[in-house]
């Protein structure tokens, strides 16, 4: 009888961990399929130099961080020191957890940089919505290589 029931419960403990991996991996899906949209966008406005289409995925914080004056200077720097972004060059990487955020990496191309760019966009969910919290750049010709 013993048996039956440690039998019982690791059933039962193995569908609940199941069933919670997929929760997670689910979640992640959420803000893997906004990211995938919303990064594109980001990204060609960058480009295009458009404020109004940058900042409509923004969290508040990140508005008033990065206000119209200040995208521009970015985007600017970002195409005198990569180039351009090659639309719809994006491939998702992966997801990583990090204390109350998740980040979705990709590897983009740009139109000035050879090795291609690992562009990180940093999402929180606020009151239900999904909005983008951060964003960081890495390629050689940021580092200065």
């Amino acid at each position: 009888m013993s048996r039956k029931v440690s039998v019982g419960l690791s059933i039962i403990f193995l569908c609940l961990m199941t069933a919670l991996s997929f929760t997670a991996c689910s979640s992640n899906q959420e803000f893997i399929d906004f990211a995938d949209i919303a990064a594109e966008n980001y990204l060609i406005a960058a480009n295009d130099q458009d404020f109004d289409a940058f900042s409509k995925d923004l969290s508040n914080e990140m508005k008033e961080l990065l206000p119209e004056a200040e995208f521009l200077v970015f985007a600017d720097q970002i195409e005198g020191l990569i180039g351009n972004y090659i639309k719809g060059s994006k491939k998702f990487l992966k997801t990583e957890k990090e204390s109350g955020y998740i980040a979705v990496l990709y590897k983009a191309d740009y139109s000035e940089e050879p090795a291609g760019v690992e562009v990180r966009i940093v999402l929180q969910k606020i009151d239900g919505v999904i909005k983008i919290a951060g964003s960081f750049f890495n390629s050689p010709k940021l580092r200065g290589e």
